[in-house]
């Protein structure tokens, strides 16, 4: 098969190394051999993390500072033409600052998704979407706003 259509199976494969090897096991080598040096970004979560595999090593080093034992269990995966979507779940103990926190020492659970776009066998897009409010309550760190509807109800209660 040419070089230039893209092969799923491979792609899937590299995707799942990526998670495995870098976010596992903190092989942060590797980021180099699956990404591409000037490749693109995208976590509403972290703003300022945009292009490049040196930024995106030491964003994984960092989070990884924040939970020494994160791991990334792959939930479902879909692979087509040029890009394989995850659905991943991460597990980890928060242990150093994170965000801007410090350490609480709690567990904290999230899933998301991510879409990543490959070109000549390496990763040349990602995007990811996950809940970083969830994290926060996990943490002790703050809490979902309460609905409008079951606010006013708290608010009737103790007006009576």
């Amino acid at each position: 098969m040419p070089s230039n259509h893209p092969q799923p199976a491979g792609n899937k494969q590299i995707v799942h190394r990526f998670l495995e090897e870098c976010w596992n096991h903190g092989k942060l080598d590797v980021v180099h051999e699956l990404f591409a040096a000037n490749c693109r970004l995208h976590d509403p979560v972290f703003p300022h993390l945009t292009s490049g595999a040196d930024n995106l090593r030491n964003h994984i080093e960092t989070c990884r500072r924040g939970f020494p034992d994160l791991k990334f269990t792959i939930d479902d995966t879909i692979a087509e033409r040029d890009e394989v979507v995850i659905h991943w779940t991460a597990n980890g103990t928060h242990k150093g600052p994170f965000l801007g926190m410090p350490p609480t020492n709690k567990k904290a659970r999230v899933s998301g998704i991510s879409i990543f776009r490959l070109e000549n066998s390496k990763i040349a897009e990602e995007w990811s979407h996950w809940n970083l409010m969830s994290m926060m309550e996990q943490l002790g760190m703050g809490s979902a706003a309460q609905p409008a509807a079951s606010a006013s109800k708290a608010e009737s209660k103790v007006k009576a």
